[in-house]
């Protein structure tokens, strides 16, 4: 079959969603009838859940970027790197910076970008943490503050927003700052807008997770909510002014902001509202997964933004249109997942969560952290061939590694005992 008469399945964003798709989808379709492109205005992979540890010095920005070319070779994908300018969906194109991408199904996982709240000089006196370039440059500051400390200059550090990027960023930079000769004079604050840290996480893992903040040295203010921001100067409803060397914005995320015409429906937050399906409600060719996809679960409430998702979404997603390619049948089975766990890192090593509804932390919280990565790894560059279910899915081999995971944190609780 020539170029011309294949179908064309165009991914955009290279993320957890979009990498995970197309490799997935290269394993399943005939390259004969089918032809895979993935779009991405940046030659790598990035290793999001790890960029707080670029900030933090614990990484380095090239550990976190895996070359696309390495993650598709020997499959028959073709990349583009490009920027996007927009997306024709009646003439099914999309707009690039230097040309156009004709297209039969559309799957747009672009990501997010940071929500300011049009909070007055948020945008313009704050850091982001939304990729490893912004990471690389929160830790040139970070390194400046501490030399500039050894001359015992008063350092504050600001971090708005106690989710987990907000928690996991102020963990590992206080492991780097108390480590420091001069750690006394740089003080991390945490600024969250609730009543808690975590908002939306288990009591208990928030109860743990605020205990080891606080061994680090970490100052917490809840019910804080930000009223402007000013060179150096972070200004509380409430009448509180923080100084600060360095303020990190983490309060909130919004879905990318790509042009699509005509219109199609997006939340107030600019996340794209996909079905069960993963579609669009206007054009059913076009799909969104992934932080950028506003999808409600079983219960009504919108799946979070979270990694795990953006994998599950995706494999769900390569199943469904392989099915429909091959065989014709559109899909009959809706998204559905429910999250069996949640690790968190709250340091350079360490890591808190729950599994199973259990509360982990400790060796067993680590091990289970990196067999998640691990097993992501295999997959992403196996195209999903080898068995691509980890601790965050529901599926058998899930549950089995769970059971063995627990019967060796029982064993050894049990010769703690005997100790």
């Amino acid at each position: 079959m020539s170029t011309s008469t294949k179908k064309k399945i165009v991914i955009l964003g290279a993320g957890y969603a979009g990498i995970f798709l197309s490799t997935n989808l290269s394993s399943k379709l005939d390259k004969n009838s089918t032809e895979i492109i993935l779009i991405d205005r940046n030659n790598y992979h990035q290793l999001m859940q790890e960029i707080h540890l670029v900030a933090s010095g614990y990484r380095t920005a090239e550990q976190l970027k895996i070359p696309i070319s390495s993650l598709i070779q020997g499959k028959d994908i073709q990349f583009v790197q490009e920027s996007i300018e927009k997306i024709d969906a009646e003439q099914k194109t999309i707009v690039l910076k230097s040309g156009e991408i004709k297209y039969d199904e559309l799957i747009v996982c672009l990501g997010s970008s940071t929500k300011y709240f049009n909070i007055p000089g948020a945008d313009t006196y704050t850091l982001p943490i939304r990729s490893i370039y912004d990471a690389s440059i929160i830790h040139d500051h970070i390194q400046r503050i501490i030399e500039e400390a050894s001359e015992n200059k008063k350092h504050n550090i600001v971090i708005v927003g106690a989710g987990a990027t907000g928690i996991s960023l102020g963990s590992a930079l206080a492991e780097t700052i108390n480590a420091s000769p001069n750690k006394n004079n740089i003080k991390i604050n945490i600024i969250e807008a609730t009543s808690t840290i975590l908002p939306g996480w288990d009591v208990r893992v928030k109860n743990k997770t605020e205990e080891i903040l606080k061994d680090k040295g970490i100052r917490i203010f809840h019910n804080s909510l930000v009223e402007r921001v000013e060179k150096h100067t972070l200004f509380l409803k409430d009448g509180l002014e923080i100084n600060s060397s360095l303020i990190i914005w983490t309060a909130g995320v919004r879905g990318y902001n790509i042009d699509i015409e005509p219109t199609i429906d997006k939340t107030n937050d600019g996340r794209i509202i996909v079905n069960e399906y993963c579609q669009t409600g206007r054009y059913k060719n076009i799909y969104s997964i992934g932080d950028l996809a506003a999808m409600k679960n079983s219960k009504g409430t919108l799946y979070p933004p979270l990694a795990q998702i953006a994998v599950r979404q995706a494999r769900y997603l390569a199943d469904n249109i392989a099915e429909f390619y091959i065989e014709g049948k559109h899909p009959k089975e809706k998204f559905d997942y429910e999250i069996k766990a949640q690790i968190i890192s709250v340091g350079s090593d360490e890591y808190v969560g729950l599994l199973n509804n259990y509360l982990v932390s400790g060796d067993l919280a680590k091990m289970i952290d990196e067999f998640t990565k691990q097993t992501y790894m295999k997959s992403l560059k196996s195209g999903g061939k080898n068995i691509s279910g980890n601790l965050y899915d529901n599926d058998f081999f899930s549950q089995v590694m769970a059971g063995i995971t627990f019967a060796g944190f029982t064993f050894f609780k049990g010769l703690e005992k005997l100790a």
